[in-house]
């Protein structure tokens, strides 16, 4: 039985490795498809262009939360409205939405502060609120940590004036504003986020967006039941990209890169983050998630090393495993994210992906995730149940207290 058992570990190692090696691979060869096929779309030119509204749904300050919002007010388009949506009127994040109106007078901005809501996600609450006072027809969701170049609208409006696009979303980086946790969770997205999307437009079609940049037309969000559709769902940037898929559209990834300004102020803040991605990621995509561990070539080293510690050949797959993560890594962010990484942030890579498949393994002792303040059981499917009723729904749903900041 030891030598059956000691077999089929040496088979999982093996296959552990042997997948790893393919997915460092693919996710350079993905990229290198993914930039020459999308990278020659370019910004649309001229003034005649269609009138854009911009979501941003707020809850507290951010780091950097000015200067976030303030890009979207740079935009280089003829005409757009940013709506943003706020739930509590004591938010600090107003008084940031009013300093935008006398820096750019010149900028369509209103304010919605709305305490009224709509399903589990307050993010999407805020969104339903926020889109009674849209007034155009193309629109585009994007969290307070984003940060755009001025051509964002035009590069994103070059795919979705396309009618067979249902939903436009871009790929981002990182730029950390923090200590240590903060360091972690950047390399989690400069080293693992869009690898991962590389490789999975290699085996499959796009059914999902990212909360960086949703870019959708009216019409189309009306036939998928409008953000209400996604108001019970705590991965609803998943979910619009999913339905909308389901209607016939396709979702379309923009060759351009946004920036997450991340500052992540304590360990638990991190392990609490991680392990509501995991957990999520698993309720929505259960097979998947579970294959995710033999893409894990850091582990897949380590555990060949101590099985076979006294073998120099597995010392010398080990090391050439990590010299390839290493490499690939490298050279992904700083070609096609412009990111830089130092011989430090290489030197955590490793670190931070035993870290990553310890939060792998975590996300199947349990079903709950601590988001916005509250925790949360995932169900099936991804849908999410407060663990406690929160006692103030019944008064935070009154009538709307509204502001509308113009020019």
């Amino acid at each position: 039985m030891t030598s059956w058992l000691a077999l089929g570990l040496d088979i999982v190692i093996a296959a552990g490795l042997l997948v790893s090696c393919w997915y460092y691979l693919a996710s350079y060869f993905g990229a290198r498809r993914f930039f020459s096929l999308r990278g020659r779309v370019t910004p649309l030119a001229g003034e005649d262009l269609p009138g854009v509204t911009i979501l941003k749904p707020l809850k507290g300050l951010e780091p950097n939360l000015s200067e976030n919002l303030a890009s979207f007010c740079r935009q280089d388009y003829p005409k757009f409205q940013i709506v943003f949506g706020v739930a509590d009127p004591q938010d600090p994040a107003i008084g940031i939405v009013r300093k935008l109106r006398s820096a750019f007078p010149q900028v369509d901005i209103e304010l919605v502060v709305d305490p009224r809501i709509h399903g589990t996600n307050y993010k999407v609450s805020n969104l339903i609120n926020a889109y009674r006072v849209a007034r155009y027809d193309y629109l585009v969701i994007a969290d307070s940590d984003i940060r755009v170049p001025r051509h964002y609208l035009r590069t994103l409006m070059a795919d979705l004036v396309r009618p067979e696009v249902g939903v436009v979303t871009c790929l981002y980086r990182a730029q950390a504003c923090g200590g240590w946790p903060t360091r972690i969770e950047a390399l989690f997205v400069n080293t693992d986020f869009a690898p991962s999307v590389f490789v999975a437009r290699m085996v499959e079609t796009t059914r999902y967006a990212f909360g960086a940049t949703m870019a959708i037309r009216r019409e189309v969000l009306e036939k998928i039941g409008g953000f209400a559709a996604l108001s019970r769902y705590l991965a609803d940037d998943f979910f619009l990209g999913n339905l909308v898929t389901r209607h016939g559209y396709r979702v379309e990834i923009s060759p351009l890169i946004v920036d997450t300004v991340l500052a992540v102020p304590t360990w638990r803040r991190l392990v609490e983050h991680q392990l509501r991605w995991s957990r999520t990621y698993r309720s929505v995509r259960g097979g998947s998630y579970f294959a995710l561990v033999l893409t894990h070539g850091s582990f897949w080293a380590l555990a060949n090393v101590f099985v076979h510690a006294s073998d120099p050949r597995a010392w010398a797959v080990a090391a050439a495993l990590l010299a390839l993560r290493l490499g690939v890594a490298r050279l992904l962010a700083q070609r096609y994210l412009d990111v830089h990484l130092s011989g430090a942030d290489l030197a955590l890579v490793p670190l931070k992906d035993l870290f990553l498949t310890a939060m792998w393994a975590t996300a199947f002792l349990g079903n709950t995730v601590q988001w916005s303040g509250r925790r949360f059981r995932v169900v099936a499917h991804g849908e999410m149940i407060p663990v406690e009723p929160e006692a103030s729904v019944e008064a935070r749903a009154t009538e709307p207290v509204r502001s509308r900041i113009r020019s």
